[in-house]
């Protein structure tokens, strides 16, 4: 550890690559729980005919999140 003391911007990349993983490790566990929800809806309203579990659910909320998402064109 010595040598990141000797190069700071060392340091200062490792410091923001730690908080990149810990962000992404959250979105992903926060989209997980999120699923559920979609989940449960989705096999009351159509668990006769197809049933989806939890990964599926993901999958679902991230392409409605892409096609249905917040669209902003950059003026506010």
């Amino acid at each position: 550890m010595a040598a990141l003391d000797k190069i700071p911007i060392l340091k200062r990349m490792l410091e923001m690559g730690y908080t990149i993983a810990l962000v992404v490790l959250i979105s992903g566990i926060v989209g997980l729980v999120l699923a559920f929800p979609v989940m449960w809806l989705w096999n009351f309203v159509f668990g006769k005919v197809y049933t989806i579990h939890v990964l599926q659910a993901w999958a679902l909320n991230v392409l409605t999140g892409i096609l249905f998402g917040n669209k902003t064109d950059g003026n506010r």
